[in-house]
């Protein structure tokens, strides 16, 4: 190998890992999206350093919880809840009142 073959060896020894560093990221903190992570870090890294910013920002949010894990807690508490009052524990207007407390309802007039 030349001199300029080695440098340019060593060059792409440090440039490939800055390349890759949201691939890197993405499978070790083994994010939910890494596969799109990924694609986007090498197909889109190469369009003028887009894809390689985006997917880099993205490696780093953690995907948030969706609603429907809260509503199927919040139904589950409910479930409880209204067994608490079936079997006389809770009276009805405590049971509205957790109720509306855990659908984040704020208050509800009676006419």
């Amino acid at each position: 190998m030349s001199g300029g073959g080695i440098g340019a060896f060593f060059l792409m020894l440090i440039i490939l890992p800055i390349f890759l560093l949201p691939t890197i990221i993405a499978v070790k903190k083994n994010h939910k999206y890494k596969l799109p992570i990924i694609l986007i870090n090498i197909f889109g890294g190469f369009v003028m350093g887009v894809g390689w910013l985006a997917s880099l920002v993205w490696c780093f949010i953690e995907p948030s919880s969706s609603n429907i894990n809260v509503s199927s807690s919040a139904g589950a508490e409910i479930e409880k809840l209204h067994k608490l009052k079936e079997d006389g524990i809770l009276s009805e207007d405590e049971f509205q009142f957790k109720k509306r407390e855990l659908l984040g309802v704020k208050h509800i007039t009676r006419r």
